[in-house]
């Protein structure tokens, strides 16, 4: 039976797409900046692949924040101090928080059915600021950020770490979340069976998810039937 949900934050119940755009935006505008609301998919680009870096441990968390900003500014041909765009961007995305539509209620099917761990790589003030702002840590039973573990998902330590704190083995888990280059790869690694959240309906590439659910419903549906 597994009745331990270990469950990802950002874009799988965190609207941090949103939270990171107003972000994004208020950050410009704060420092003076030309902004065009066009910058922020370029943004997203450059961030997601710098957290795909400090994924595979090429870059550290700290140098990280300033990357970003570096190369962003470096393509918008911007002179500004990155430093202090992560500061002013940082402190906004905080206090930032939104779910997505139906993971209050996706959550709390979750709930009557087990123990659901949060489980992220995100930094623990951002994480938890907008957790806070949403009033809903009290949904999980635990909540596992990288920095607080030392490892970072796909490792598998940041898996081993997570089921020796909850105390709980393998088999009662199920990983959920929308990356495959950390969840479903780092679910992999630690030999837990795992859901890919895709409700873009992308491409499945480098991992292999144990099932595929397009919707918070089929989700449920999978936990259901018990086939995992």
């Amino acid at each position: 039976m597994r009745d331990f949900f270990l469950l990802d934050a950002d874009e799988t119940v965190l609207d941090f797409i949103r939270s990171s755009r107003e972000s994004l935006r208020f950050m410009m505008q704060a420092l003076s900046l030309p902004y065009r609301e066009e910058d922020f998919a370029l943004y997203k680009r450059i961030n997601d692949g710098v957290w795909r870096e400090y994924e595979q441990g090429a870059v550290t968390k700290k140098r990280l924040h300033t990357l970003r900003f570096e190369r962003f500014f470096a393509q918008r041909g911007i002179c500004a101090d990155a430093e202090r765009a992560n500061e002013v961007y940082f402190t906004k995305l905080c206090g930032t928080g939104y779910l997505l539509p139906g993971a209050e209620a996706f959550l709390r099917e979750l709930r009557r059915r087990g123990s659901v761990l949060l489980i992220t790589n995100g930094t623990p003030q951002a994480q938890y600021g907008r957790l806070d702002a949403l009033g809903i840590r009290s949904l999980f039973a635990g909540i596992y950020v990288s920095d607080e573990i030392g490892f970072a998902k796909p490792d598998p330590r940041f898996f081993a770490h997570v089921l020796a704190s909850a105390g709980v083995g393998a088999g009662r888990c199920l990983v959920i979340g929308d990356s495959l280059t950390s969840d479903i790869a780092g679910a992999n690694a630690a030999g837990i069976p795992c859901i890919w959240y895709d409700p873009q309906r992308k491409e499945a590439a480098g991992a292999v998810p144990s099932a595929v659910a397009y919707s918070y419903e089929e989700i449920v549906k999978i936990v259901d039937e018990g086939r995992l």
